[in-house]
């Protein structure tokens, strides 16, 4: 008896593809938070506890929201190459 795939691969792509970007997403709010917050900080109150926390943070998340990304991207040109129905113009 043959065992088939849960999921085809086209399927697994699109939901790799969402997950990512949903993920990735969370990422970019936490490190415009964090941005925020670490401007704050510099201006009112000067720890540098904090200050580092928030820089931390920031520049933590603005690196996940950017490989994110670009896995993000990656699954959809693979998606894309694999099954366009579109044949390209001349």
């Amino acid at each position: 008896m043959e065992k088939r795939k849960v999921l085809d691969e086209g399927r697994q792509l699109k939901r790799l593809n969402a997950e990512t970007r949903k993920l990735s997403h969370v990422h970019k709010w936490f490190a415009i938070v964090a941005a925020l917050d670490c401007v704050l900080v510099y201006f009112y109150d000067r720890d540098m506890r904090n200050l580092v926390f928030s820089g931390g943070v920031c520049l933590l998340c603005t690196f996940l929201w950017l490989k994110g990304r670009r896995k993000s991207r990656a699954y959809r040109r693979e998606f894309r190459e694999k099954y366009s129905n579109t044949s390209p113009k001349p």
